[in-house]
């Protein structure tokens, strides 16, 4: 397990490396600089994804603390208006919470109930890995976070199905006020819990009372920050015709499709698909709202749906 959880640490660490330095970035180049940034992620929705954007800032003061000198990275720009210190600010961000996914799968594929060959522990996390590099030419703070803590929340989660305790429940709860306030999308924490408890406990006490604790934790937290904030956003507008009549967007659909084609085929077996079909109908909400309000190019709002369907594709559930 050592041996894999390194390697999956060294290969994120080298394509995250490789798409953020060997890559011209044209489509997030607008916010690679402190005030565009500001102005974006303090409005609309973005205001509510707090977690990150506060890590992102302390990165860029940190690196304005250092005597570096950043023509060293050989850094380019579409953008004349780019600083290198933000962009590099993203990408130790960012690269950092893509490591950590990476050792959260590489543990995911060495739990009791995982099954899979010696050969696909590694591959697994490595196609992970993959996938979420190819996303990143859509940077934002807290994409890469938000698959961290979803990993670890489904870690922890599988070692509270097999021992009920207290304290690992609480440290469930905990893992989903972070991601709430992290990034809305933690709500997908909740359809990989509901899938779990169903296949496993069927709707029964065991089942329905854990999940409606992690339900309400979500729920304060989420409408916590808008009563805060004296805002109830939700979306920046309605897409729904851009996405089904823009060439870019029909691709994105396209990848939606193959991906989850793909971990269909990856799965262990029957159950294992009806694990996946139930997880993407339990994330119907999260769904709807890219259908409505996501740009579907952004391949990046899939990546935690093909993540959970990929791991629970293994997932023996007794």
């Amino acid at each position: 397990m050592a041996k894999n959880t390194i390697l999956a640490s060294l290969l994120a660490f080298t394509v995250s490396s490789f798409v953020y330095f060997g890559f011209a970035n044209v489509y997030s180049s607008g916010i690679f600089n402190r005030e565009a940034f500001l102005e974006q992620f303090h409005s609309g929705v973005y205001q509510y994804r707090i977690l990150s954007g506060y890590l992102l800032m302390g990165i860029y003061h940190f690196l304005g603390s250092l005597p570096l000198d950043y023509s060293i990275f050989r850094l380019q720009f579409i953008n004349s208006g780019a600083d290198p210190r933000m962009f590099l600010s993203f990408y130790i961000l960012n690269t950092t919470f893509t490591i950590l996914s990476a050792v959260a799968l590489a543990l995911l594929s060495h739990t009791q109930t995982f099954v899979a060959t010696s050969s696909e522990r590694l591959l697994i996390p490595a196609l992970g890995i993959f996938t979420i590099a190819l996303s990143q030419f859509v940077i934002v703070p807290y994409d890469c976070s938000s698959y961290f803590l979803m990993l670890l929340f489904f870690l922890v989660f599988l070692k509270y199905t097999a021992n009920r305790s207290t304290g690992t429940f609480i440290m469930l709860c905990v893992i989903m006020l972070v991601s709430t306030l992290n990034r809305e999308s933690s709500a997908l924490s909740l359809s990989l819990a509901a899938t779990l408890l169903y296949r496993k406990s069927g709707f029964t006490r065991q089942s329905w009372i854990p999940l409606a604790v992690l339900t309400s934790v979500f729920v304060l937290t989420y409408a916590g920050m808008r009563f805060t904030g004296n805002s109830f956003t939700t979306n920046d507008g309605n897409l729904l015709h851009e996405n089904f009549s823009d060439p870019k967007n029909l691709l994105g659909l396209l990848f939606w499709g193959v991906f989850f084609m793909l971990s269909l085929n990856l799965a262990a077996g029957k159950p294992e698909r009806k694990n996946i079909l139930l997880f993407h109908l339990l994330a119907a909400p999260y769904l709807l709202m890219c259908i409505y309000t996501g740009i579907l190019y952004e391949i990046r709002l899939y990546i935690p749906l093909f993540l959970s369907a990929m791991t629970l594709g293994r997932i023996k559930v007794k």
